[in-house]
């Protein structure tokens, strides 16, 4: 009899569970702090804080504050779901006068709930219209257990127990990782100080302010002949030739420069003709004048056309004889260059050349019309010359014309003469910078006078 097939056997049945609630949010805890580790500033840091912290404690709006650095005020530094916080907004305004009131009826240092409507007064209405009104205040610690910032909270219904067991943990954990970021200084807060250390600064500003100082100005300088002789054009011709190069040493009566002399010397011809033709007439007259009774009439014409003949002969002389200039006296000769002389028409009394002594010298400045000082003669200058600049040398106001003129540079300047004092005698045509001083102002005008004279000529009072 055939047996009976026995059943296959049944595959086991294997019962998936779905994984347990986690009541406590500690997963959610863990991959916070795991955030806050990876935050590379504290901007990041605070913006994490007030966005992600609602995944562990719910909230209609947090605010991360921080203490002042002046005085005991809180700043509001981050809100939720903003970007930036508008430091003139009412609300931000109104929340740190709020927490300056909380601070001064009990310590921050541990949290708190509050209602903000009893720290305001009865017309203010950006709080009472503000919807959340139950506000927590969770500090956060620095290493020496005080609150440099803090979660403020609001919510339309107060945490439970859980809720505040979770953002104590959430407060430690940020008030850490900011100490880090920081280099242990949140906050590098500035010492209010005290009364007697208020009075004690006033003073010395007071005596800073009324510090007495030399007012001083800088102009370039230029070093000149302290009096020169100028060889200047006789007459109206071209200059045919410099007999010396610039700067060369020159003797009394040698010759420094001649003029084109070809119509001169016609000039002195012709009237050397004229004089002899005159000459004649008049020897003529002379003797015809014991014949003719009408020669005897012509002796004053001839005669007065002799002395014009004479006075012109005298004059075309002169002119050739200036056509050569010697030196005055010994000195060097100071021009720019033969190539910008030499062929070139002058007018009469057009400065060419000068003759000066080296060893008299003086500092000649041109001061600005907007640095303008009160000047007398005798007044300190110090001159830093381009070829000396490591030394300066001192010297004695003389003169300040009373006049601005335009320097080539366009510049409107006052010309300033000082004189060295001392044994030393810088090259002629040196230039440099000079420091003029004034008179004694206190330190307050030195500072001002000039942003005031702007502001007058800016508003014309």
């Amino acid at each position: 009899m055939a047996s009976r097939p026995e059943p296959p056997a049944t595959a086991p049945i294997i019962i998936q569970r779905a994984p347990a609630p986690d009541p406590s949010g500690l997963a959610a805890l863990l991959q916070f702090e795991a955030e806050v580790r990876r935050q590379g500033s504290e901007a990041e840091l605070r913006y994490l804080v007030a966005n992600e912290t609602r995944k562990l404690v719910p909230y209609d709006q947090l605010f991360v504050l921080r203490h002042a650095r002046i005085g005991d005020g809180w700043h509001v530094v981050t809100a939720s779901s903003l970007a930036t916080v508008d430091r003139n907004a009412p609300l931000i305004h109104a929340i740190e006068k709020i927490m300056v009131a909380v601070e001064r009826e009990a310590t921050l240092a541990a949290a708190r709930d509050f209602d903000p409507r009893a720290f305001i007064a009865a017309d203010d209405a950006t709080i009472a219209e503000y919807p959340f009104h139950h506000w927590r205040w969770q500090p956060l610690m620095d290493a020496d257990d005080k609150p440099f910032a803090g979660l403020l909270i609001a919510r339309t219904a107060p945490l439970r127990e859980a809720e505040t067991v979770r953002l104590d943990r959430i407060a430690e954990t940020v008030g850490h990782g900011w100490r880090a970021l920081s280099g242990c200084r949140p906050v590098r807060r500035i010492r209010k100080m005290e009364r007697r250390e208020r009075i004690a600064l006033a003073i010395v500003a007071a005596g800073i302010v009324l510090l007495p100082v030399q007012m001083t100005a800088l102009a370039p300088v230029e070093v000149v002949a302290a009096r020169p002789f100028v060889i200047a054009a006789p007459f109206a011709g071209v200059v045919a030739t410099i007999a010396v190069p610039p700067n060369a040493p020159v003797r009394t009566g040698q010759l420094l420069l001649t003029f084109e002399d070809v119509k001169l010397r016609n000039e002195l011809a012709l009237a050397a003709e004229k004089l002899g033709v005159a000459r004649a007439r008049m020897d003529r007259s002379a003797s015809a004048a014991f014949g003719a009774a009408e020669e005897a009439r012509e002796i004053a014409i001839n005669r007065a056309e002799l002395d014009l003949a004479s006075a012109e002969y005298d004059y075309a002389r002169d002119l050739l004889a200036k056509s050569r200039l010697a030196a005055p006296r010994d000195g060097i000769a100071i021009y720019s260059d033969r190539r910008d002389w030499e062929g070139r028409a002058v007018n009469v009394g057009e400065a060419i050349l000068q003759v000066a002594d080296p060893s008299a010298i003086e500092f000649r400045a041109e001061l600005p019309a907007r640095e303008q000082l009160t000047l007398v003669a005798g007044d300190r200058v110090r001159v830093w010359l381009d070829a000396q600049p490591l030394w300066a040398i001192d010297a004695r106001l003389e003169r300040a014309s009373y006049q601005a003129r335009e320097t080539p540079e366009g510049v409107l300047a006052f010309t300033v003469s000082a004189k060295p004092i001392g044994g030393s005698t810088p090259r002629i045509g040196s230039r440099g910078t000079a420091k003029i001083y004034g008179r004694w102002v206190p330190l307050s005008y030195a500072l001002l006078r000039r942003p005031i004279a702007s502001l007058r000529q800016t508003i014309g009072f």
